[in-house]
């Protein structure tokens, strides 16, 4: 795989992000996504899995924006699907997974990080996590707040909903959205060594009870981008203004 370095440490599966400077997240490395995180749960010698990125003080931006926003309707609807496969398979691994959150997270990066059952976050203040699409324009559904919500409380899931302002470490370590907080360049080990803790357990049980856990919590399967995010929620007026106005701001 060209955007995606996979590896197995005594049993733990470890996909590890390295496209650009920052992994914006274009429809070729979702697919490796996709592929690593299908490849880890069929795998009966993987016991645990871990996303985790290379790249220095970021753990993804999100979209990649200088190719995502010129996709047209249907090459934005197979991207979605993709992407919402990809948040699907990792939601519902029956297995231990930890998102090893090195630096900012942003957007489709924050998605997929909240799809593991685990986050560990860089201790530095300057980064943020959060889901910005507000900002840009795009419509998330009701699904996409109960996943943050999920994670991180209503009241602190509300606000950044609605403003697209992100999330700094320690106040997310306090709402429950991190599990712990480390130095940038001790995250992907600690993220590993938690994996190879949560390997540890039974691993039918684990499965049993993290199914119960998700249903629990209202979250379902996204088994089709339908069931995730409309395509025609990327070419409303507004998006359609914010994606020229971000294009501009870029060619800068």
């Amino acid at each position: 795989m060209e955007y995606i370095h996979y590896e197995i440490e005594d049993g733990v599966a470890v996909a590890t992000m390295q496209r650009g400077k920052s992994n914006p997240l274009n429809h070729a490395m979702v697919g490796e996504m996709l592929t690593a995180v299908e490849q880890a749960a069929a795998d009966p010698a993987v016991r645990a899995f871990v996303l985790a990125s290379d790249r220095s003080r970021f753990f993804s931006p999100g979209f990649d924006v200088t190719e995502v926003f010129t996709y047209d309707r249907e090459r934005i609807g197979l991207f979605l699907n993709q992407f919402a496969r990809m948040m699907d398979q990792l939601q519902w691994m029956p297995k231990p997974t930890v998102a090893a959150l090195s630096g900012h997270t942003y957007a489709g990066g924050a998605l997929a990080a909240l799809c593991a059952d685990f986050r560990v976050m860089a201790d530095d203040a300057a980064y943020g996590f959060a889901l910005t699409e507000v900002n840009i324009g795009v419509r998330l559904p009701a699904s996409v707040f109960l996943l943050l919500s999920t994670a991180a409380g209503v009241p602190l899931a509300r606000r950044s909903f609605l403003t697209g302002d992100p999330i700094r470490p320690a106040e997310g370590l306090q709402a429950g959205l991190f599990h712990a907080l480390y130095r940038e360049g001790e995250v992907r080990t600690q993220s590993i060594a938690l994996a190879k803790y949560l390997a540890t357990k039974p691993p039918a049980t684990y499965a049993a009870i993290k199914e119960k856990v998700l249903l629990t919590a209202g979250l379902r399967r996204l088994d089709a981008a339908s069931n995730w995010i409309d395509p025609e929620a990327w070419f409303t007026p507004e998006a359609e203004q914010m994606k020229r106005q971000l294009a501009e701001k870029l060619k800068r």
